[in-house]
């Protein structure tokens, strides 16, 4: 499977087309968390700065996302993305890869073998609340790459699923409850399982009358793994 190629083809119009108003929309931000917390687990202990590069393309987007620690651990990961928007529909493909330095992995990221490489496909399904259904809910299966069965070496399809609802909205900010989990045996749990619930608390504090920064603070607990995370976080751009 020649993955490489694969996204040269997906990312090259959105690389090579000509700035036109209202048809590419570049967009940059940084966000900067406590920890790397992904769908009720841990990715690491240090806090970590969390850049997006993303360019909108009418309904139609791509970029890649990254998360570096400010720590000793030295956990890195490299995300590339592409994706499709309809009303509050969102269809997309992540890439993700986690070249994890501190247990001496030597992978190249150039190598999409599916038995060798250290990048995995999920494939995300998103459909955000509107009026009349007031949930986000989102569902993903990983597809491709490193998500196998520890002793088949097979392609464990980990999916996993989650529903979100705003339970407050006002100027000192908004708060949102989280439930997540996996329906069967996969890079989440070893069986059918929730594994991610939390409480998330967001607000935007204003440094001037052109300027704020959002902010949010998440309790997450994951029921599985019998663990609790606190969480903060801000963006800038």
């Amino acid at each position: 499977m020649k993955l490489p190629l694969f996204f040269c083809i997906v990312l090259l119009p959105a690389l090579t087309v000509k700035g036109q108003d209202n048809f590419v929309e570049p967009n940059l931000k940084f966000d900067f968390v406590s920890r790397h917390l992904w769908r009720g687990m841990r990715n690491n202990t240090s806090p970590a700065i969390q850049p997006t590069i993303e360019l909108n393309i009418k309904k139609f987007y791509t970029g890649f996302w990254a998360s570096y620690s400010l720590g000793t651990e030295n956990v890195q990961e490299i995300d590339v993305f592409v994706g499709y928007r309809y009303k509050n529909i969102d269809i997309a493909i992540y890439d993700y890869y986690n070249p994890i330095d501190t247990i001496g992995w030597e992978s190249d990221f150039w190598v999409f073998r599916n038995s060798k490489t250290r990048h995995t496909l999920d494939a995300i399904v998103t459909v955000s609340r509107t009026e009349k259904f007031p949930f986000d809910l989102l569902l993903s299966t990983m597809f491709y790459g490193y998500d196998r069965d520890e002793i088949s070496n097979k392609n464990l399809y980990s999916t996993y699923f989650e529903l979100q609802y705003q339970i407050l909205n006002s100027n000192s900010g908004n708060l949102l409850v989280h439930l997540g989990g996996t329906p069967f045996k996969s890079y989440y749990a070893k069986r059918a399982a929730i594994v991610n619930t939390g409480i998330t608390m967001k607000k935007d504090i204003k440094l001037s009358s052109n300027f704020s920064i959002p902010t949010k603070a998440s309790l997450i607990f994951n029921p599985y793994s019998n663990q609790i995370f606190l969480l903060a976080a801000f963006t800038i751009g």
